[in-house]
């Protein structure tokens, strides 16, 4: 039967008991402060119920499990695994225990922190931060999560670096741990060494471009992030998502320097990134237009990306507000009549409204009124419909609307309607007759879907050919 130690190491920050599971083997228990408990949400009196097994020493078989566990209060997952897939780090070597106590475990709380403070370098020994390893190495974890399913690393002199048999057990030699650590504090003072040289230049900058003189060149060690830096984004080497974020934030605090120093290089990167961004965006344009998607979802592409509005006009257009109440008391609120974009030339200040289908949305009936001549469908009629009662709507109550919303920059002198509905039809009847009927809708302008696609393709190309000249 399990037996309890007299330990007795309560702190403020919470308490360690030792248990013996068998001979020459404890269990150690963390109990949680009553802080903690509070800070997380909970019962302060149900202490005892909240204690989490921390630790396995095992000095019968020759080994050390810590049970890495979440013991910051306040923050979600509380008192639960600290790694997603990970439960436990054993060491199988019990040399660390027979230093400090012979051939025996450690029977009480003292003789269990001082145990800890023998832990190799890399792991946590401050047991009221859960143990672990230290925030620096927890990459050693996450490879071993994303390479395999198991729940357990051994990690031991005699073991080689790999699987078991049944996918539950990492075995990782020592030295492979040993590599993996050094090489992570190789890279931390590498990436510390390269950040101090950035700041040190981007703060001089700064205060030279305040007051008038020469900058300093930006010069940062070799490797993909210096080189993307110092060339202006021509390394075609694939970055990790760490470097990815580690650039973002040096371009990003170094713009008015690099704008400075390099405003070639800087003008070059912007262009190939809107050049990506842009093709992204046609990518995804191109498999939302095949698929049957409701018009919310069409709503949301185009508020996420409504520079693609502007190019259904020949003017500059600035979006007002989407799904937007033009008979109700305020452009937000509750109406009668809801457009789904509201927008306002961003010279004039006179108002447009966008009104969105589907792609799949029929815009001709399929029986032809006559030989050659096809009649528009009731879906397209009722949507021109729509936009010109919405049109109506808001010129009539313009006046209203702009004193409820505050909003007094716009203006309704000749409300232009578009309307992004379905797309080009097929045959030579079908599309004469099309274009017969939308170049007679003076009042509302028709676009397809797959004409606004043209034009992000032709946009495209014509970026593309822009940079081509620029870099001959």
């Amino acid at each position: 039967m399990a037996r309890a130690f007299m330990n007795s190491a309560a702190t403020p920050q919470g308490e360690l008991i030792v248990e013996e599971e068998f001979p020459n083997c404890v269990a150690v228990f963390y109990v949680p402060s009553r802080e903690k408990l509070e800070q997380s949400g909970l019962d302060p009196a149900t202490v005892a119920e909240h204690r989490v097994k921390l630790l396995l020493i095992n000095g019968q078989d020759g080994f050390f499990t810590i049970y890495p566990t979440n013991t910051l209060g306040g923050r979600d997952g509380f008192l639960k695994p600290k790694y997603a897939q990970i439960k436990s780090i054993t060491l199988a070597d019990n040399s660390l225990w027979n230093s400090a106590f012979g051939f025996t475990t450690p029977t009480t709380a003292d003789e269990v922190m001082a145990l800890l403070e023998e832990l190799p370098s890399g792991f946590i020994k401050d047991y009221d931060y859960g143990l672990g390893l230290a925030k620096d190495y927890r990459f050693i974890v996450h490879a071993v999560e994303e390479l395999s399913d198991c729940s357990e690393i051994v990690i031991s002199e005699t073991s080689q670096t790999g699987i078991d048999a049944d996918n539950q057990i990492f075995h990782i030699a020592t030295k492979d741990f040993e590599w993996a650590r050094k090489n992570c504090n190789s890279i931390t003072n590498r990436a510390r060494r390269t950040a101090v040289l950035v700041k040190n230049a981007a703060i001089f900058n700064f205060f030279a471009f305040r007051v008038g003189k020469e900058q300093r060149p930006l010069s940062v060690p070799e490797g993909a992030i210096g080189r993307l830096i110092s060339e202006g984004g021509d390394t075609e080497e694939d970055l990790a998502e760490a470097q990815q974020e580690a650039v973002l934030s040096i371009v990003t605090k170094n713009t008015r320097s690099i704008a400075v120093s390099k405003p070639e290089q800087l003008a070059k990167l912007q262009s190939n990134i809107e050049l990506v961004t842009l093709e992204l965006l046609i990518k995804r344009y191109e498999e939302m237009i095949d698929k049957k998607l409701k018009e919310d979802r069409w709503q949301a592409f185009f508020n996420e990306n409504p520079f693609i509005l502007n190019m259904a006009f020949g003017y500059p257009v600035i979006k007002v507000r989407d799904q937007a109440s033009v008979g109700g008391r305020k452009l937000s609120g509750d109406g009668e009549k809801i457009t789904d974009f509201l927008v306002k030339n961003s010279l004039t200040n006179n108002t447009a409204i966008f009104e969105i289908k589907t792609p799949q949305t029929t815009i001709l009936n399929k029986t032809p009124f006559r030989e050659g001549v096809h009649t528009p469908s009731a879906d397209l009629s009722g949507s021109i419909n729509q936009a010109l009662d919405q049109k109506y709507q808001l010129q009539k109550q313009i006046a209203q609307l702009k004193e409820n919303t505050r909003l007094y920059d716009i203006e309704s002198y000749a409300v232009h309607c578009c309307l992004v509905i379905g797309k080009t039809p097929d045959g030579d009847d079908r599309k004469k007759s099309f274009e017969l009927f939308r170049r007679n809708s003076k009042d509302v302008e028709i676009v397809t879907f797959d004409e606004l696609l043209e034009k992000l393709k032709q946009l495209s190309a014509f970026l593309r050919a822009a940079k081509g000249g620029a870099s001959s």
